[in-house]
């Protein structure tokens, strides 16, 4: 998508707060500079120098901290996913539904997008660089929704198909609407609309 993201994005944001680290630490800060200017500006658009200034310490402090900052943003990246994977678990219950598996999934997007746009924001955006075809990155929700869906259309739950194009198609049902959020194209927050998506969502696997 071409344009530029809200300018109100990150409004609010706490300079203390950062990903991995303990709040109020250095760390943190530079995780929280980091995060908030990769995502404006991607990771290769990014200097140590910047992310120096932004939290107002030396080049040679970061390095105190970080090795490199490829290191610095695989490390908040695999933070970040793997806190996304643990909220859907928390919302999810034993035996679920394919429909309650839905709403956790959507529930856990909608949910970080809302409370801390910029680890939302990193994470939609550098999903690609981190995560290959041969699973590099940790677990995705993705796999967790494609494995449901094959297992759906072995009990006859929803129409045989291809798992994986029904996955992909279902979650471009929330993730392409949380990609227009950024872009002020759609009102948030987007947990308002949770209950939508999620009959979006079921509609495409039930086609």
């Amino acid at each position: 998508m071409t344009g530029m993201l809200r300018d109100d994005i990150f409004d609010g944001s706490d300079p203390n707060i950062g990903v991995t680290a303990r709040t109020g630490t250095t760390k943190a800060r530079i995780e929280r500079a980091a995060l908030e200017l990769f995502a404006r500006h991607g990771v290769d658009g990014v200097s140590i120098k910047q992310i120096a200034e932004a939290c107002t310490i030396s080049d040679g402090a970061m390095y105190r901290h970080f090795k490199s900052k490829d290191a610095l943003a695989r490390l908040m990246f695999e933070a970040i996913h793997k806190k996304l994977l643990d909220m859907v678990a928390s919302h999810l219950k034993p035996d679920a539904s394919l429909e309650q598996i839905a709403t956790a999934l959507v529930t856990a997007y909608c949910t970080l997008a809302d409370q801390d746009p910029a680890q939302f924001t990193y994470h939609l955006t550098h999903r690609n660089a981190f995560i290959s075809a041969s699973g590099d990155g940790g677990a995705d929700p993705s796999d967790l929704m494609t494995d449901c869906i094959a297992q759906a259309m072995q009990r006859g739950d929803i129409p045989n198909g291809d798992p994986e194009l029904r996955s992909a198609m279902a979650l471009g049902v929330v993730m392409q609407a949380a990609e227009y959020s950024l872009y002020g194209r759609i009102a948030c927050p987007l947990s308002a609309h949770i209950a939508e998506f999620t009959r979006a969502i079921m509609a495409v696997l039930r086609s």
